[in-house]
């Protein structure tokens, strides 16, 4: 599978992607989210930083806020949709009143200007992009949203709509745009504690969400999507909301119902102060939390999964996280910070693992970030196969549990089980997370 991923990273690879060979195996690292695998980009650079954008786009990052990207049926090859997959990035450099966004393999661009006129944005927050090109700002500062397109060469204006008001097509300090792939707009209209759509004819309807506060991200996913796992069903048309000023996390349909909802006193590690989010394939939802500097995971009932990276400028970690995109194909993750931009596939990880012991043998309890495909194997002293437990077994997201039940033959002592964890796709068959736990078994 060849994969073209156009972005603010895009620069790193101008000579041509590279691929490696085999699965790459993680050990000590978290797995839920991952950075390509070694030898897919040169040099194994996936992070974009100031130096890397004053050089290559000729700016510096300026309070990046909102991040998007889609493939653009300008870049789709029907001939070989596996092997020739083009994805656009727009992305907000919000204190430069300006839109970042890449043309071609080689090409980054800059679009717009601080101000209230034509090709002008004050403090923008959010951003959306769909297959037809069609971008979505929310231009908070001007209290309107600016509608732009994207023809695979170049990004133009189109108009501005709305103004300060509380009727439909009126905004108050708007902060999220989130297109579905039926070309409607869902505007989180956050100054009038509402959300509005947009039909692709322009007209504009008010959804009945009364109980929202200050809605500033949105996220939408819907069952017409190509690449979506629920096509029918209460899961297959959502919205993803955040409000309270980051301290909730809800879901709606697509006509404004709620369906679940999650607050900050609900979460193991309290306060969070979320700030985007995003659908992924299998409509869980990923969220960055700026006050806490790491990502959340949600799944498609908003219970919560994994908390994810931590404050820092280390591999894994974040600096106030604010945008995030998700690419639902292959799973392709970018995430907006403070002074860079990063760049990962969907993994999947084993967490909270236990050994217990059980009047039939050894019970290991763990819970799935991800659903993914799971080996296990009893090793013993010298490292050889003692039996094998389990191969690539298709295994759900959240609580799972490996049996051994020892042979009358195998002999009590040390072993160690090896655990094996592989996400269903994106980074499928390139990377696998490993991890090894002592087992001491009692005849």
């Amino acid at each position: 599978m060849k994969i073209k991923f156009h972005s603010l990273l895009v620069v790193f690879f101008v000579a041509g992607l590279v691929f490696a060979s085999g699965v790459q195996v993680l050990k000590d690292v978290p797995s839920t989210f991952v950075y390509p695998a070694d030898g897919f980009l040169p040099f194994n650079l996936h992070r974009a930083t100031q130096t890397i954008a004053s050089i290559y786009a000729g700016c510096r990052f300026n309070d990046p806020q909102g991040v998007a990207c889609a493939l653009l049926k300008t870049d789709h090859d029907p001939k070989s949709p596996q092997n020739d997959v083009v994805v656009t990035v727009i992305g907000v450099n919000s204190g430069a009143g300006e839109l970042l966004y890449n043309v071609g393999l080689k090409d980054i661009r800059r679009f717009g200007a601080v101000g209230h006129l034509e090709k002008e944005f004050f403090q923008p927050t959010g951003a959306a992009i769909d297959s037809d090109g069609d971008v979505a700002i929310a231009d908070t500062g001007n209290n309107r949203i600016a509608l732009l397109r994207h023809d695979g060469l170049r990004l133009t204006w189109l108009k501005a709509v709305g103004k300060l008001g509380s009727r439909p097509g009126q905004f108050n300090a708007p902060q999220g745009v989130a297109y579905d792939s039926q070309r409607n707009l869902y505007i989180a209209d956050t100054g009038n504690n509402r959300i509005q759509v947009m039909d692709p004819k322009g007209h504009f309807r008010v959804l009945p969400t009364p109980h929202l506060q200050g809605p500033s991200a949105i996220a939408a996913i819907d069952a017409h999507e190509a690449w979506t796992f629920y096509q029918q069903g209460p899961y297959a048309d959502r919205l993803a909301v955040i409000d309270q000023k980051g301290a909730r996390l809800v879901t709606l349909s697509l006509e404004g119902q709620g369906l679940a909802a999650i607050s900050s006193v609900e979460l193991p590690d309290p306060p969070m102060q979320l700030c985007g989010c995003a659908f992924d394939y299998y409509g869980n939802v990923v969220a960055t939390d700026f006050g806490k500097s790491c990502l959340r995971k949600f799944d498609k009932d908003l219970k919560y999964v994994v908390a994810f990276g931590g404050p820092g400028d280390d591999d894994f970690q974040f600096t106030e996280p604010r945008g995030i995109a998700i690419h639902h194909q292959f799973g392709q993750m970018l995430v907006a910070e403070k002074d860079s931009v990063q760049y990962f596939w969907n993994g999947a990880d084993a967490v909270n693992l236990k050994v217990q012991s059980s009047p039939t043998g050894i019970q290991v309890p763990f819970f799935l970030t991800e659903r993914a495909l799971v080996s296990a194997d009893i090793l013993d002293g010298s490292g050889n196969p003692v039996t094998h437990l389990a191969k690539s077994q298709d295994r759900e997201q959240g609580n799972q549990e490996i049996d051994w039940a020892p042979a009358p033959s195998v002999r009590g002592g040390a072993y160690t089980l090896r655990l094996q964890v592989m996400a269903t796709y994106s980074s499928r068959d390139r990377i696998e997370k490993e991890i090894s736990l002592p087992v001491t078994y009692t005849k």
